[in-house]
């Protein structure tokens, strides 16, 4: 007998929202009916689904093995969607991108703005975080496609095309940081910097720089914002560290510029263009695919 898929979206909510109460609170039920549709779930499948404890509810081993299914039928649900859009001739869709940051800029202009005059009525939906949120929510099925910055190699995640980049010093143009020289390892002593946190990829690749080379950054902000960064070094207040491409509408505009550091590859580190390993994508977001990877070379350009 199939597990009914009222008891399923129980069992799913409740390790999504961290407990039985608040999982009650998304679907609007009593927690004791939260309870009892695990508990039908658990006693149909003879075995414990989920374990309690001081920080909410946990998935026990039985419990990592169902969400799994349950995961693949919301993936074969979305892949019978697709195959309706087809037949509709993309007259409709939904795709979901995770970008980190510094790369919104680029994916609406070279991107979105081609794609959604190819396909107007596909809507999208845009996660923005860190390298590691990007990475989840591909992995976890809460985005199709992701493009992030020195992602880590894993077996859950297809990577289909990447850049080479590295990182360089972005300063004021015409500041009290700006000079025609490169920087030197040994500066970052003392140059106040603005840094992304470590569980972005430029601060991973910060991080490995630091060790490798024997320096430490003078870092007077961390931040989890590239628009923090940017507002830093406009005010003048030092520098940051950042691919160019990230800045380069303000590079373009005269606001900001961007100074090599002294070190062949300092901070080198690959754009990723990616997928869950396994997951068919719907139709929408493999023909989002070949456009992306097309603007991913291009800035290798």
């Amino acid at each position: 007998m199939q597990p009914e898929p009222k008891h399923i979206l129980s069992f799913k909510t409740a390790l999504t929202a961290g407990t039985i109460r608040a999982a009650a609170d998304q679907l609007g039920l009593e927690p004791s009916t939260v309870s009892r549709n695990i508990a039908s779930l658990e006693k149909q499948l003879a075995t414990a689904l989920i374990e309690r404890g001081r920080k909410g509810v946990m998935p026990t081993e039985a419990g990592l093995l169902l969400l799994e299914y349950a995961n693949r039928q919301s993936g074969e649900m979305e892949a019978l969607r697709s195959q309706l859009d087809a037949l509709q001739n993309m007259e409709r869709g939904a795709v979901s991108v995770a970008l980190g940051e510094g790369f919104v800029g680029d994916f609406s202009q070279s991107v979105l703005a081609k794609f959604s005059r190819d396909y107007p009525e596909i809507t999208f939906s845009l996660n923005v975080g860190s390298t590691d949120q990007m990475t989840d929510a591909v992995i976890e099925d809460r985005a199709h496609i992701g493009l992030a910055f020195d992602v880590a190699p894993n077996p859950r995640l297809n990577v289909i095309a990447q850049a080479d980049r590295h990182l360089v010093v972005i300063c004021k143009r015409g500041g009290q940081f700006d000079a025609t020289n490169k920087v030197k390892v040994s500066e970052f002593a003392d140059l106040p910097c603005a840094l992304l946190n470590k569980g972005y990829g430029v601060g991973a690749v910060i991080a490995d720089m630091e060790a490798s080379h024997g320096f430490r950054s003078r870092a007077v902000m961390e931040t989890g914002s590239i628009a923090a960064l940017k507002a830093f070094v406009r005010s003048d207040l030092g520098i940051t560290l950042l691919p160019e491409f990230v800045v380069a509408d303000d590079i373009t505009a005269g606001n900001l510029r961007a100074r090599d550091v002294a070190v062949s590859n300092f901070g080198s580190g690959k754009v990723s263009l990616f997928v869950r390993q396994g997951r068919r994508l719907p139709l929408a977001a493999q023909r989002l695919i070949p456009v992306m990877a097309r603007s991913l070379v291009a800035l290798n350009g």
